[in-house]
């Protein structure tokens, strides 16, 4: 309404369509409107900022650090994921209405942070002790405050949360990057935790309560064994879980299932399910579970769950209930049953009065869908930690999983 209508276009075989090109106003990255209104609505960047110790002058400033805050984790969400990213978003009219602090049109007639001040925001993130504790507990806060908007302000009944490791590819000299031998790449080696109601992370049942994210991560060197801090992990994710569920409980692959992990879990009584990694002495026990019956088998194979009872090796200090899985899945292509059936163990927190080991089993492969948003943050996000720093680059994953949390508020 009293706009110009310059670059007006009307289409001859239909007078009644008329197309409208006005350069400041054009962006393919509307989204970012949904992702300050979630963020509007939750208060997550504004509650980060107000923790956040600025150390700027006041009279030099142009960018208060909540704005800054958006326009990154903003990008990061929208894909965007390398630091120059942010100079061609500088002037997208859809970046600057979403991450300025100001009301109507205003933002349409300034421009966003450029790449060095962006750069200064990491600065500040990182070098500042307080700073990077504030950033490592926003994740929890992003969840929990989505969490009880959505289930009347109040925790959910059960939560589950699944810890895992993963690499992140690096090219050039960045600090605590290191070559892997498993993954035969010079990496950083992060671990994260994700929590999820009652362990179903695509729950749509009606009177469901949905909630999950990433609530916990931490920046490990390259070369580091996959297990290595688990237990001090564990304490921080547990402490921070608290305030997300009344009852918490762990998935765990085997990389995890090693003794002092086990033995803590024990003796501060928190459920758990993991993965356990065969030996001689459990394949012993496997061995006479693993004949076929007598007959033709059935079309879909066999799939048997045999109680092994209490197990413990010689570094643990509890013995733990184990459940071994046989798994004899005919071929897709021949339809021929394998030589030998797939087996693998489950260890298991619970007693099997409290959980029978199909639950456990069920439970434990629900896991696969926190897999598969692990895979999605790498694929969607992919976040380049190409700072010389070891804190800035935990700082820029922070970053990234918490962008990837406000976007999967969306869902």
């Amino acid at each position: 309404m009293g706009e110009s209508q310059g670059g007006l276009f009307e289409p001859s075989f239909n007078r009644s369509v008329k197309v409208l090109t006005t350069d400041d106003r054009i962006t393919s990255d509307s989204g970012l409107l949904l992702l300050r209104e979630a963020d509007h609505r939750l208060g997550i960047t504004e509650a980060l900022a107000q923790r956040l110790h600025d150390p700027r002058r006041e009279d030099r400033i142009r960018y208060q650090l909540v704005e800054l805050l958006r326009e990154r984790i903003y990008a990061l969400a929208a894909g965007y994921s390398a630091q120059d990213d942010v100079d061609r978003l500088a002037h997208d009219p859809a970046m600057k209405l979403a991450a300025w602090n100001r009301s109507g049109g205003q933002p349409l007639d300034e421009r966003m942070a450029s790449q060095p001040t962006q750069s200064r925001l990491i600065d500040i993130l990182s070098h500042d002790p307080n700073n990077r504790y504030a950033l490592r507990d926003a994740l929890a806060d992003a969840c929990e405050r989505h969490l009880r908007a959505e289930g009347g302000d109040h925790a959910a009944r059960k939560i589950t949360v699944d810890i895992d490791s993963f690499p992140i590819s690096v090219h050039g000299q960045q600090a605590g990057a290191a070559y892997n031998g498993h993954y035969r790449d010079h990496v950083y080696h992060p671990m994260v935790a994700s929590y999820s109601v009652a362990g179903d992370y695509d729950s749509m049942h009606e009177g469901y309560r949905l909630g999950n994210g990433f609530l916990h991560c931490v920046l490990r060197q390259g070369q580091v064994h996959t297990a290595q801090g688990m237990v001090r992990f564990v304490k921080e994710t547990v402490s921070k879980a608290k305030g997300l569920g009344y009852s918490v409980d762990l998935r765990i692959d085997a990389g995890y299932t090693d003794g002092e992990t086990l033995d803590y879990l024990t003796d501060e009584k928190i459920h758990f399910i993991g993965r356990l990694k065969s030996n001689a002495v459990l394949d012993r026990l496997a061995e006479r579970h693993l004949k076929r019956p007598a007959g033709r088998p059935p079309k879909e194979g066999y799939e048997h769950i045999i109680e092994l009872g209490q197990y413990q090796a010689e570094s643990w200090r509890h013995s733990q209930r184990v459940v071994l899985v046989v798994v004899d899945r005919p071929d897709s292509k021949t339809g021929q049953l394998n030589l030998m059936p797939e087996r693998f163990f489950l260890v298991v927190g619970w007693g099997a009065e409290e959980v029978s080991g199909a639950d456990a089993l069920e439970r434990y492969r629900r896991r696969g869908t926190f897999e598969d948003r692990l895979g999605e943050f790498q694929q969607a996000i992919g976040p380049h930690l190409s700072h010389a720093d070891f804190h800035e680059n935990e700082t820029v994953l922070r970053l990234a999983l918490l962008a990837f949390n406000l976007a999967s508020m969306l869902r």
